[in-house]
């Protein structure tokens, strides 16, 4: 039975009632001689001391400590899952990824994160990839790979590359050749527009016009005197109409042989503008050249770094405004705000993978697994109130990093982010890594982001999980066997055998080794074996629960170094163990006041009818204990109903009710088989007011139930656990351990001088691994534990009587608890037959009556008549 709420008490001592007298017309029990062989008593043996707790033994043990044990780290008992991971590994095949499914605290991550490594040491480092600009499409960044640890040197040259060439094009632009050869281009163009201007000035004086300048830049004709000045527009008026005439039509003329002049000039501005150009083409071009010759026979075996170099010069060409710092080259906002601005962002190396080509394969473990965070992302600088990205703010997800190797991720840790699962199965489906932003996918930006090129994908994804997040992953999403096909199944324990405490033993010196503890001697050893043993709750079998175990192992060599120990003994295991339950002790340290105090009510001694003691769990957060726990049960006349008092509360839990009806169904099989019975019982755990819920107290509530249907008293210095089938037989229950430990402590707050005895099902056995103090109990005999296979076992060790076994015709004997039984219910049988007879006398006297009336009342009309 287990509470799961810190339940409180109130006291309820049942009256001791008489046994009913023998009824032999009932037909349910039989007196005499001849039925003594119905009333034997099975008379369980107790518990032999090393049923009790299977030690270890020091000849199994072929080491003094664990300097003498070399190191085991592979998975410990854990050949299965093994199996799957080495199977995963190996297979090239799509969708061959892992989910390690166990228990937290197993060491799953650990064990696998070992086993990859050993595995990525011998693979070849994955490539480098590299994001660069796209000079034709900005948008659209290119993704360059190179072989591992190439994608750093790149940067640097690249780096390099830049600074020299701004020298080297800096210094030519200041050159006295260069300024030269522009002066003699302005020259010719100045020459080439003075002479223009010369010759249509001339021309136009030859007939009378003048060439003046009008607005700044706009030239245009007007009319000449003799004098060679522009005439006034009085003297202009004044001169004849065919004279005006003529010069509006010469003025007209020149004009447009001005136009065709002008239209001649900006051609070969334009024309000097492309020398210009062509000029500087070719200085940057000589200057940049053999630098990136330099590059280029560095990695001519990049064809795709090649073809990008080819764009790298094309647009330093076209932009070496950009080196020169003009007023008419754009500001660098993204270069402005990043670490390395000495380089425009359009011309930097973003590295986003690289590996070193010694250590392998890459082991990533990301464990805070957002959308982010997997996939990557673009930032976003903010400077001067201006927004704004590029291929340099291109950030690498865990799965870019993994690339090549293995990723590591809790599956818990990925469901609780927002897209982070479908964005990994979306790379997964496409063998493909492309950057999304998440805002646009959730339209929650309206601004343009970047789209660079797809990364080939190639990952080993390990997905670390308990049961219950694999199952309902399972059921819920039908995508996960498609992605996820190699199932890693952790087991929580391993065979206690000879072999196998030996590999625990080389585990721990492992643990120690990697710790860098204290060695473990040969005690501290078996006793930590034992305590894996507790742990596992089976005597033949081993705890793998390698995080509870690493605590205490680290909490033991601080009481070791406390002792200035050199080596960590038994001890200083059994000081670590003691100092674990005693900070959690402080709600099982509650529980036991109220014993000590009285104000749980607790009997260890005499005999009560219908109170029996059983054991329960409490479980509350991280507290975990045993100490017994009241149940008393009530009957009477009524029509065979069982009322569980917790159920009817909304306190018991379905598991608790199952039990009750189990108890009830096996009591009505067996004493209403021929006729209903006529008895009514009230089940209640006494001073219990939190959930109550597991089915290990029906075997002490039937026994309550019939002792309180018969008035004969239990023993109080008995205590029992179990739980039962419709056919009698005893079925194990959880948490034997600490049930009779916390009975035995119990016990000890009531001053017992003993014996006190607990009763447990025959199949809890395997299951004991008793603390010290028990056993040092057992072995003075005072304390006592027996095994029971069938309920008739348990009713005569708590009822001190044999139970009965009904003869050929179904009958019990007196002198048992089932015929005891048997006798009340035929008491109650008895009595509503006499209610029945009494019942139909009634009803006749009634009918009697009535026809009496009847006569009366005709003889009476008779005599009117």
């Amino acid at each position: 039975m287990w509470w799961h709420m810190p339940p409180a008490r109130i006291p309820c001592r049942l009256p001791a009632g008489n046994d009913v007298k023998n009824n032999r017309r009932s037909g349910f029990f039989r007196s005499g001689k001849e039925t003594l062989r119905y009333a034997t008593m099975a008379n369980p043996k107790p518990l032999a001391l090393n049923q009790l707790y299977k030690a270890c033994k020091p000849a199994d043990f072929p080491f003094r400590s664990t300097k003498d044990c070399k190191p085991f780290n592979d998975f410990l008992g854990q050949e299965r899952a093994k199996e799957a991971v080495d199977m995963a590994v190996a297979l090239p095949h799509d969708g061959y990824n892992i989910f390690a499914v166990g228990t937290g605290g197993l060491g799953k991550r650990t064990m696998i994160n070992r086993f990859l490594k050993g595995v990525a040491e011998k693979r070849k480092a994955p490539s480098d990839w590299c994001y660069v600009n796209n000079f034709a499409e900005p948008r659209y960044p290119i993704a360059l790979e190179f072989p591992a640890g190439m994608g750093i040197d790149i940067k640097s040259d690249m780096a390099v590359l830049w600074r020299d060439m701004s020298f080297s094009v800096i210094s030519s632009f200041e050159s006295e050749q260069y300024f030269e050869r522009m002066e003699s281009l302005k020259g010719e163009l100045t020459k080439a527009q003075q002479d223009a201007i010369a010759n249509l000035s001339s021309e136009g004086e030859k007939k009378g016009v003048k060439l003046v300048l009008r607005t700044p830049g706009g030239y245009g004709f007007s009319p000449m005197n003799d004098a060679g000045e522009v005439m006034s527009v009085d003297a202009f008026n004044a001169l004849p109409k065919k004279e005006q005439e003529r010069l509006k039509a010469v003025m007209a003329d020149m004009e447009n042989r001005l136009r065709k002049v002008a239209r001649g000039l900006n051609l070969a501005e334009e024309q000097n503008r492309n020398k210009v150009r062509q000029l500087n083409d070719e200085l940057t071009s000589r200057a940049i050249t053999p630098h990136l010759e330099k590059i280029r026979s560095k990695y001519s075996k990049q064809d795709a770094f090649l073809k990008y170099l080819v764009a790298f010069e094309k647009d330093v060409i076209d932009n070496v405004d950009v080196i020169l710092n003009t007023p008419e080259a754009q500001q660098d906002v993204v270069a402005t705000a990043s670490t390395d601005n000495a380089i425009p962002s359009r011309y930097q190396v973003n590295v986003i993978v690289s590996n070193d080509p010694k250590d392998g394969a890459p082991v990533v473990f990301e464990d805070l697994p957002t959308h982010y965070n997997l996939m990557g992302h673009v930032e976003q600088v903010t400077y001067m109130g201006t927004v704004a990205t590029d291929f340099t703010l291109i950030r690498a997800g865990a799965l870019h990093r993994a690339n090549g190797g293995f990723l590591l991720l809790e599956a818990e840790q990925v469901l609780e982010q927002p897209y982070a699962w479908q964005g990994l199965k979306r790379a997964l489906r496409s063998n493909s890594l492309k950057l999304s932003s998440l805002e646009q996918m959730l339209t929650l930006t309206g601004t343009i982001s970047l789209e660079p090129d797809g990364i080939p994908f190639n990952v080993k994804v390990v997905l670390l999980g308990d049961r219950e997040t694999f199952y309902l992953l399972q059921q819920f999403d039908p995508e996960l066997g498609q992605f996820f096909k190699m199932r890693a199944d952790f087991e929580n324990s391993m065979p206690r055998t000879k072999e196998n405490e030996n590999k625990y033993a080389h585990f721990l010196a492992d643990f120690v080794q990697k710790e860098d503890l204290l060695p473990l001697d040969k005690t501290a050893m078996m006793r930590l074996v034992e305590g894996a043993a507790r742990d596992a709750e089976d005597q033949e079998k081993l705890s793998l629960h390698a995080s509870s175990v690493g605590d205490l192992l680290r909490e033991a060599n601080y009481w070791a170094q406390q002792g200035n120990a050199k080596i960590i003994k038994s001890s200083h295991i059994q000081l670590a163990r003691t100092g674990q339950e005693r900070r959690h002790e402080r709600l099982r340290k509650l529980y036991m006041e109220e014993i000590s105090k009285g104000t749980q009510l607790f009997a260890i001694e005499g005999e009560v009818v219908g109170q029996v003691n059983g054991l329960t769990v409490v479980q509350y957060a991280d507290a975990e204990f045993g100490m017994p726990s009241r149940i008393s049960v009530t009957a009477h006349y009524g029509h065979g109903e069982i009322t569980d008092i917790e159920r009817e509360i909304d306190l018991g839990g379905a598991i608790h009710s199952k039990g009750v009806l189990i108890l009830s169904s096996y009591l009505k099989t067996l004493f209403g088989a021929e006729r209903a019975l006529r008895f009514a019982a009230n089940i209640a755990f006494e001073q219990s007011y939190g959930g109550v819920d597991g089915d290990s107290a029906s075997l002490g509530e039937l026994c309550g139930l019939l002792s309180a249907i018969a008035r004969l008293p239990v023993r109080q210095n008995i205590a029992i656990t179990g739980s039962m089938n419709q056919f009698g037989e005893v079925q194990p229950i959880g948490g034997v351990n600490e049930k009779i430990e916390g009975y035995y402590s119990a016990c000890q707050l009531k001053g017992f001088e003993g014996p006190q005895s607990v009763v447990i099902p025959v199949q809890n056995v395997r299951h004991l691994m008793l603390r010290d103090e028990v056993l040092e109990a057992v072995k003075a005999k005072k304390f006592v534990i027996y095994a029971v296979s069938r309920v008739e076992e348990a009713i005569e060790l708590l009822m001190g009587m044999p139970a009965g076994k009904a003869d050929k015709h179904g009958v019990f004997p007196e002198d048992s608890v089932f015929g005891k039984v048997a006798a009340r219910l035929a008491v109650w049988h008895s009595a509503e037959k006499r209610d029945e007879k009494d019942d139909e006398d009634e009803e006749d006297e009634k009918l009697k009556a009535k026809l009496q009336a009847v006569d009366v009342v005709k003889q009476a009309r008779r005599r009117a008549r």
